[in-house]
């Protein structure tokens, strides 16, 4: 479960400094206007990014899309099922955290390690949530710039949440659909007025850090980004099975979806 949960919350001075030294270096390295929201731009941008993922899979079949290099290697289809589940998981924290403004409820959604177990390959999951704290601390002073960065790039090797585990009896063509759909939703999401206090309304992960919706809506972004050369590498793999088929345009894809919509 996602909750707001105020007795968990840092020490708002901390979260108010962390949140200056944050701006600042965003500034510094993006420029000035990095960290103004533009939901109209990023909305195109995320666009532009998912059609790049139902280009890659217009270009397999179901047997090229369940491939797999090795064991512990995800196949393309598992990789776009990550994608879409992340993208959903993401999206209703975003609407939670909305509706718990609206009601007056507080202004942040403390996400726990238990509850969306992100971890490192380095450290067993069960040993994780033992660090939550040291970890929320830590992360209070990791600028959003860095975050992204390490999230686009994987700088360090990390574990996905179970809750985004791809799952069994994958379909290609059903993949394309939801995708699809999944890039619509979160569309119209975005178009709905945002509340004004937008940038004060934060989902704060010991991993991932203190953000707010613009700042994960950037994140979610550059995951997916991150794993487009993951899929780039399956298709590059020697033993990649070469069977031709005619492509599925990314265009094509989203149209079908949405006579579905």
């Amino acid at each position: 479960m996602i909750e707001n949960n105020p007795g968990a919350s840092l020490p708002s001075f901390l979260t108010s400094t962390a949140r200056a030294i944050d701006g600042a270096i965003s500034r510094m390295v993006q420029g000035v206007n990095s960290v103004s929201w533009n939901p109209v731009a990023e909305v195109e941008c995320f666009r532009g990014v998912r059609e790049k993922t139902l280009a890659i899979l217009g270009q397999v079949n179901a047997e090229q899309a369940l491939w797999s290099p090795r064991k512990g290697i995800w196949s393309i289809a598992q990789i776009a099922d990550h994608l879409l589940l992340s993208e959903q998981m993401y999206l209703e924290q975003f609407r939670r955290l909305i509706k718990l403004a609206k009601e007056g409820r507080g202004s942040t959604i403390e996400i726990s390690l238990r509850e969306v177990d992100v971890g490192f390959t380095v450290i067993p999951r069960e040993v994780i949530p033992l660090l939550e704290y040291p970890m929320r601390m830590f992360n209070l002073f990791v600028p959003h710039v860095l975050r992204e960065t390490m999230v686009r790039y994987p700088l360090v090797a990390s574990l996905n949440p179970r809750k985004s585990e791809p799952r069994p009896g994958l379909k290609i063509e059903k993949l394309r659909e939801d995708l699809a759909a999944a890039l619509a939703e979160t569309e119209s999401f975005f178009r709905t007025p945002m509340p004004s206090n937008i940038d004060e309304l934060t989902i704060n992960h010991p991993i991932m850090g203190n953000n707010t919706i613009p700042q994960m809506f950037r994140i979610v972004i550059a995951h997916e980004q991150r794993h487009h050369e993951q899929m780039a590498g399956v298709l590059a793999d020697a033993g990649f099975p070469k069977t031709p088929r005619e492509p599925v345009n990314a265009a094509q894809a989203l149209g079908g979806a949405s006579r579905r919509i």
